[in-house]
Order: C-alpha cells, then structure tokens, then sequence
C-alpha cells in the first residue's frame, strides 16, 4: 500500500540465522507512486531471536529515519508484537522497556505511524535483510536510488 501525498513509507525487513547469532535488518524508504528514495542495511550479532533482531532492526530503522531528517513517514513491520507494544502500551506491561527505548527514538519524528504488515508485503526489504543471513554480506550501507525497484518491494 503506498503512502498518502506528502508522506513516505519505510519498509523494515529482518532474517535470523541462529546458528550464528547473527541478523540482517534493512529498511527501504519509498514515496507516494512506490520509487525508492533510500534503503539501507545492517548486520547484527548476538542476536538470539527473532523477536530480538526485530526490536534491534526497529531501533536502528527509527534512528536512521531521524538521521535522514525523515518526516511523514509510515514505518512498516511484519512483527504484531511490536507494533501492538506501540500503539497499546497498557495492554503490554511485560514490554515497558522496549516500548520506552523505541519512543525515545519516534519522539525524534514529527509525524510517524507503525503499522502492521505480513512479510509478503515487505518484499524488497525482507531480501536485502537476507543478504546478510544467506549472502554473507556484512557490510553496512545506505544508498540513494531506484535500482531496488527491480526486486518489487
């Protein structure tokens, strides 16, 4: 789903490989007909779990958006846990921690949302992630450009 005029949408993608403790995160940040304005990735260690290399990659998204002077953005997640933790924190109290370290870092954008969105939808993202996990690539990057689009994000 694209964004409304004037805002962007930042897909989040995350793999796991726990035989070596290790993720790969991505983000891919689109506007209102679908190009690509940036995207990025990050390998991460010591990463024991999913749910834990999800809240890492959410982190690292935010404060990367806040970096790039993001603003209107859509921040998309196939995770419900985080996403529910955000916007219904009453009813997650065993997550006050990460609910406290991820709004420290949305309180950096003006205008955000999080939403939900199954892993199909986050495509593009899901294997630039991957390139970490099954590629080996451990570089980080940040790059500007339509190039991604080919892989139908």
């Amino acid at each position: 789903m694209a964004p409304n005029r004037g805002w962007l949408k930042c897909n989040i993608g995350v793999d796991l490989d726990k035989n070596n403790q290790r993720s790969g995160g991505s983000w891919v940040l689109r506007e209102e007909r679908g190009t690509v304005v940036l995207h990025s990735r990050r390998a991460f260690s010591n990463i024991l779990s999913l749910d834990e290399a999800k809240f890492q990659a959410l982190i690292w998204t935010v404060e990367s958006l806040s970096f790039h002077r993001v603003n209107r953005v859509i921040i998309a997640i196939d995770d419900a846990t985080l996403t529910n933790v955000i916007l219904r924190p009453k009813a997650w109290p065993n997550f006050t921690c990460q609910y406290a370290e991820i709004m420290a870092r949305l309180r950096k954008l003006e205008w955000w949302r999080l939403v939900k969105e199954e892993r199909t939808t986050n495509r593009g993202a899901f294997l630039i992630a991957q390139s970490v996990t099954k590629g080996g690539f451990m570089h980080s990057y940040v790059a500007a450009g339509v190039w991604f689009d080919r892989l139908r994000c």
